[in-house]
């Protein structure tokens, strides 16, 4: 049975350990807390393990027994809460990759180690799709550390021989995240929809985003897992299309079957420009054809219907 260690139950880490459990793996969650209630999810033909702590703390808990990849889905603080406390993030980020770097150099040398960067931090808008070989060009805190985070990946596997991938991960969506995280435009929208108060307004509207639902981007870092190819040092995960923010709350506005009105908000610098990640690299590795904004949406839609929205605020 493949093993994997995910460092963080958030979004992303409870999306990928439920989606290697459907896969048959034994799937370990190491996390202060458990948000989208591990614990109580139906591992289907794998197995779910949730480790409460921190991942450099209790890492080794979870090799007693070699895993085949540990994924880094944690640290440092999210993007705008970054700019207010740049040392912390940098702190928070940093010190988990290298620690738990240092932990695989020294009791599993050949487990492989991904980090969950992001594309929209690290790279600057243009007009053309942004290629893994691009300027990275962060304009925040969080940016700045993932950029450096993927810097100390490299340096592993460089001067250490490790096993390293950083996935430059396009916007994740698929689930309600709460209000006070501060990201998720799409999120944002769901909720105007739910509240039937404005959507707050930040640019124009008009620029573009790559987003990629959450069943794709586990769909993806997966496969790539099960690959026996060698990979590169770093891979976008995204659609390869963009949509403007206009087109988001179009989307999510007919899934509800309701009206967003939008309000203006605060410019900020990142909110002009087009950004969408180029899929080229991915593509010579893994089959990948994401679904696109309105089935994403929809599917996104049937769910809370079926379920209820996670989060209560």
């Amino acid at each position: 049975m493949k093993r994997i260690v995910l460092i963080g139950a958030g979004f992303l880490g409870s999306a990928l350990a439920v989606g290697a459990a459907r896969r048959g793996w034994s799937a370990t969650a190491i996390s202060h807390s458990d948000p989208f209630a591990l614990r109580d999810t139906d591992a289907g033909p794998g197995e779910i393990q949730l480790l409460p702590g921190s991942g450099v703390e209790r890492l080794p808990d979870s090799l007693d027994r070699e895993a085949d990849a540990i994924v880094i889905a944690a640290g440092g603080r999210f993007p705008l809460p970054s700019a207010a406390a740049p040392v912390a993030d940098a702190i928070g980020t940093l010190s988990l990759v290298i620690g738990l770097c240092e932990q695989i150099r020294t009791l599993s040398p050949r487990t492989k180690i991904v980090l969950l960067s992001s594309a929209g931090a690290v790279y600057a808008p243009g007009d053309e799709p942004k290629c893994e070989s691009d300027l990275g060009e962060p304009t925040t805190p969080y940016g700045m550390s993932r950029r450096m985070g993927e810097e100390y990946m490299d340096y592993y596997h460089r001067m250490h021989g490790l096993s390293t991938l950083s996935l430059r991960c396009a916007n994740v969506y698929g689930r309600l995240l709460p209000r006070s995280r501060g990201q998720g435009v799409i999120s944002a929208a769901f909720w105007s929809a739910l509240t039937r108060k404005p959507f707050t307004m930040h640019g124009t509207g008009r620029q573009t985003r790559d987003f990629i639902h959450v069943d794709d981007f586990v769909a993806a870092t997966l496969d790539l897992l099960e690959s026996t190819r060698d990979l590169p040092p770093t891979l976008n995960v995204g659609t390869g299309t963009g949509s403007s923010i206009v087109d988001v709350l179009e989307a999510v506005g007919k899934a509800m079957g309701t009206h967003i009105a939008a309000v203006a908000g605060p410019h900020a610098q990142t909110d002009t420009g087009n950004l969408t990640v180029d899929l080229s690299m991915l593509r010579k590795i893994i089959d990948f054809e994401p679904m696109d904004l309105t089935t994403g949406i929809g599917r996104m839609a049937g769910e809370m219907a079926a379920d209820g929205p996670v989060w209560s605020q």
